[in-house]
């Protein structure tokens, strides 16, 4: 929830809060509230309901029904304007740092699990906390989709812990692909430094249920950019006879992969395959084939 003051003092207070109600209540300097809404019988009900108790509401419980407050007479005489959007607050993938610097300790020999990784004591840090050596050096597109990804993330790196970067370099032999997959807890910026790469992103799904997911595609050519939204699905292909090098940036220290074939067809243990077969619209042998295949991981 964002709230604007523009003009006047809000003043928030923690009143005791009801079951199932959580939030802030705030007061305002100020004798009278409207209360709009596309449904007019609630409008009425909670138009009375404040007009009881002026100036006292609770914000967390008007965002669960969608409703705008506002104030007609500020204008004249209002000591307190409020802006209200409840959407929630954005936040970056990764939190704000509190200090320098937090670099990780291995978990495996942590004792403790935290939402990220613990510090090191930072009396014990040194450089080669903050370094990784070997990004010049090709990865081995041996393998059936001809890519290799080299991640350097915090577990390359523990000096990246919640700084929210990473790095990873990509060597894609001639055709090979980087399959469609998103990182849940990134954007992607990609650069091609070698080669030619056709790129692309897929929308989510629209709320006009009659349009479709709309597909953004791009061919790169050396120093070209190209740019792959949080949590979107994406590939890259290497359209060329040559080798493609590419360096990405991404906005999280654990990105995150999820490569859709892999985690469709290749879980363990398997989706029910009565779910698979409504859901792609296919007869039930041909998820037993995709099933049967071995799905490559490329990082």
């Amino acid at each position: 929830m964002k709230i604007t003051v523009i003009k006047g003092i809000l003043e928030p207070t923690n009143l005791p809060k009801r079951p199932r109600e959580g939030g802030f209540f705030f007061i305002l300097a100020q004798d009278f509230v409207k209360v709009t809404s596309h449904d007019t019988r609630r409008e009425q009900v909670l138009a009375e309901t404040f007009e009881k108790s002026p100036g006292l509401f609770s914000l967390s419980a008007i965002s669960k029904t969608g409703l705008e407050v506002t104030n007609p007479k500020w204008l004249l005489d209002s000591s307190v304007i409020l802006i209200a959007s409840f959407a929630p607050f954005a936040y970056a993938s990764d939190p704000s740092p509190l200090q320098d610097f937090c670099v990780a300790v291995n978990d495996s020999i942590a004792t403790v699990f935290v939402n990220g990784k613990i510090c090191k004591n930072p009396k014990m840090v040194v450089a080669d906390d903050f370094f990784f050596s070997g990004l010049n050096k090709p990865g081995n597109t041996s393998n059936p989709l001809g890519s290799k990804v080299t991640a350097v993330n915090v577990n390359q790196i523990p000096g990246l812990n919640t700084l929210g970067v990473s790095l990873v370099r990509i060597d894609y032999a001639p055709y090979g692909l980087n399959p469609p997959h998103t990182h849940p807890r990134a954007t992607e910026v990609l650069v091609v430094l070698e080669g030619t790469l056709y790129v692309g992103f897929v929308t989510s799904n629209p709320a006009d249920p009659n349009q479709k997911n709309k597909l953004f595609t791009k061919y790169l050519y050396p120093g070209d950019v190209f740019v792959f939204p949080q949590g979107l699905i994406h590939f890259q292909f290497n359209v060329g006879h040559t080798n493609v090098v590419a360096f990405a940036g991404l906005s999280s220290q654990n990105p995150g992969v999820i490569t859709i074939a892999n985690a469709v067809f290749g879980s363990d243990p398997p989706i029910n395959q009565d779910v698979l077969t409504k859901a792609f619209r296919v007869e039930k042998n041909v998820i037993d084939y995709l099933q049967a295949q071995f799905w490559w991981n490329i990082d």
